[in-house]
């Protein structure tokens, strides 16, 4: 059964003329411990003197070559279906069955782009090539934490963004990636992730895609998280405790 939001465009916050926002988070200040655990190091008294040298050049490496970046909007949904969600911007679609329980109460989406910046997968590249494999390895795990912290800087901005309009944030969904359903599982699927960039129109982004759906720089990430009236939440509650008082 279809679901569709009582108010849409009336919860939408005013666009940027150019019809999306960004948002530069903070470099990362990423640890060489981290980067060891990753790296499967459960005890680090016992990682080799060079390899912990080699992972803190990294982890500083990482954090000086970090140029994070987002772009994100607010869209407005059209139609919450049992196959995924329709959007208002020109009907686009993504398909995924969980999405009408993970998107519940949603009047609007905020899809995403996200990276790294180009010079942290620049030199990832340029150590494989020389053959500095030990370093290339590093670096990257330490690029992805600092995807990560990127990641986590941005939810809270938009969380406190979408509060002062009395909403709430989901989590982050992702192209690519499985949610539970019912006894088992479905994947938004990452062919869609071209539809995702579509949303922002001919907007310039700091991420690019390829026709194999990968993103350009390859440390980046492409998403979107689910916006709900904070009174949404709070009739959900009520509603799903009386259901329980009832039994």
């Amino acid at each position: 059964m279809a679901v569709v939001p009582a108010t849409l465009a009336a919860k939408a916050k005013p666009l940027p003329p150019t019809g999306f926002a960004s948002f530069a988070p903070k470099r990362a200040e990423v640890h060489a411990d981290r980067i060891l655990r990753i790296q499967g190091y459960s005890d680090l008294n016992r990682v080799r003197p060079v390899i912990r040298r080699t992972a803190a050049d990294m982890a500083a490496l990482a954090s000086s070559l970090s140029e994070p970046g987002v772009a994100y909007r607010y869209v407005a949904i059209r139609e919450l279906r049992d196959d995924g969600v329709e959007l208002e911007h020109e009907g686009v679609t993504f398909h995924c069955e969980a999405f009408v329980r993970l998107l519940d109460g949603c009047t609007e989406v905020a899809p995403f782009v996200l990276t790294a910046g180009a010079g942290l997968s620049d030199k990832v590249i340029e150590l494989v090539e020389d053959g500095d494999l030990l370093e290339g390895v590093l670096l990257e795990t330490a690029g992805w934490l600092a995807i990560e912290d990127a990641t986590r800087q941005f939810k809270t901005h938009l969380r406190e963004e979408s509060l002062r309009r009395k909403h709430r944030i989901t989590s982050r969904l992702g192209p690519g990636y499985s949610y539970k359903h019912g006894e088992g599982t479905c994947m938004w699927p990452l062919e869609e992730q071209p539809a995702l960039f579509a949303v922002f129109g001919d907007a310039p982004l700091p991420v690019s895609i390829m026709r194999s759906c990968a993103m350009q720089p390859k440390m980046s990430r492409s998403g979107m998280f689910g916006i709900a009236p904070v009174a949404s939440a709070v009739r959900a509650s009520h509603s799903r405790k009386s259901i329980t008082d009832r039994s």
